[in-house]
């Protein structure tokens, strides 16, 4: 009896400091009378134990944002472009070296060519020049069946680039149709529209073929797409159509070989004036062979220019090759050939796309609002802007601003002067 009243005592002793915290607690959340073995540990865990690593629902970091560094306009240096001497020059016959990016076929861009993104490919990137690829081929969602619709997107995307004092490649981007001639009307039909809007501007270029490939159309014999037989003849319709509304803007011809046959050129040019021809390389796959036809080309008087050129290999699918893409620039500087990277924009995440468009830290709202952070820059976009950047005589600062450090930023006084040509 004596043991049963001890043992009621001692229990007694121990709820009343746990009454004493918890009166203000339900009473469900007050402790059970009845005694269990607990398996648990019962010392807490010490701060090394604790995890520190984020959990899945933890918000990154913003990033800065890029800044204007470019304020000088290239077409108000350079003026009319005109073809002398197998190069891009001034009136005054000063060569111009124009450097920029190419887009994804528009079918591709919904919604990504906005006044931001032009004005930061511009400004914070430094393109003297933005390539507009029209998608040519047969489909449902090409200039083919929905002509309005491509027409005035093109229209929109120039008028952006002139706004900005760019120059802007127009590219009938035939790309599964590799017989230009497959939709020859067509071809005439666009650019005849877009030289009768643009004919006294002096930022547009028309590049009228993309990438020669495949067989003839309609050919029963299968005979390859090439120069003499196939692009030229087209070429030479288109041409003429062009011409009978703008006289002097520079008009580029895309060559067989996927833009690679670029020899058959000088043996065979087109008669007339401010002609050019497009050669694609990707670094990662082309090398000194390919510059030895472009040198060669240049050395007979044909002017050429890289209308569109991958850091990767051909596939898109390899990792940047910055030390190959290192010295097809130089070569191209030396040389005095204009480019366009390709590509910037797309749906897609291939390494030769400038934008990150897979990754999971951005929405499409942030890619769509420009100025974009590093982090939503490929390997590719990085090299391709720094090499922009370094042509102006400028390059990303250390510091970057974040957008609510907008009254910090620089005045436009004290931004460089990234021109290395003087007006004409």
């Amino acid at each position: 009896m004596r043991s049963r009243i001890l043992a009621m005592i001692m229990v007694m002793v121990m709820l009343l400091p746990l009454s004493s915290c918890s009166k203000n607690l339900g009473p469900e959340t007050l402790p059970s009378t009845t005694v269990t073995e607990s398996t648990e540990p019962t010392t807490a865990p010490t701060e090394s134990t604790k995890s520190t690593e984020p959990t899945d629902t933890e918000p990154l970091p913003p990033e800065p944002t890029s800044i204007p560094l470019v304020t000088k306009m290239p077409v108000k240096s350079y003026g009319q472009l005109i073809v002398s001497g197998g190069n891009l020059t001034t009136k005054n016959k000063a060569p111009v070296v124009l450097r920029g990016v190419s887009s994804d076929a528009l079918n591709q861009c919904s919604g990504f060519f906005g006044a931001e993104t032009v004005k930061t490919i511009a400004e914070d990137w430094g393109a003297d020049v933005i390539r507009i690829a029209v998608p040519a081929d047969k489909g449902e969602d090409t200039y083919i069946s929905s002509a309005e619709k491509y027409f005035k997107q093109t229209c929109d995307i120039i008028d952006l680039c002139v706004s900005q004092g760019l120059y802007v490649i127009v590219n009938w981007h035939n790309d599964n149709d590799g017989d230009p001639n497959a939709n020859k009307k067509k071809a005439i039909e666009f650019f005849t529209r877009v030289a009768g809007v643009y004919a006294d501007s002096p930022n547009v270029m028309y590049e009228i073929c993309n990438e020669g490939s495949g067989v003839r159309s309609g050919d029963k014999k299968k005979r390859n797409v090439d120069w003499k037989n196939t692009i030229k003849p087209y070429a030479e319709e288109v041409i003429k159509a062009i011409r009978a509304i703008d006289k002097d803007n520079v008009i580029i011809v895309g060559t067989a070989d996927y833009c690679r046959d670029i020899e058959s050129i000088a043996a065979n040019p087109i008669k007339g004036g401010n002609i050019a021809y497009a050669v694609h390389f990707s670094a990662g796959t082309d090398g000194e062979d390919l510059q030895t036809k472009i040198f060669n080309a240049k050395k007979a008087g044909v002017c050429v220019v890289a209308t569109e050129w991958k850091t990767t290999d051909s596939s898109g699918v390899s990792a940047a090759n910055s030390e190959s893409t290192a010295k097809w620039l130089d070569f191209l500087e030396e040389n005095k050939i204009s480019w366009c990277n390709g590509f910037i924009g797309g749906n897609n995440n291939s390494n030769a796309n400038a934008l990150l468009f897979g990754s999971e830290r951005y929405s499409i709202e942030d890619i769509f609002a420009g100025h974009w952070p590093d982090g939503l820059i490929s390997e590719s976009g990085i090299i391709v802007r720094d090499r922009l950047l370094a042509a102006k005589g400028t390059k990303k600062p250390d510091t970057v601003y974040t957008p609510e450090d907008n009254g910090d930023l620089p005045d436009e006084g004290d931004l460089p002067d990234n021109e290395d040509q003087p007006e004409p």
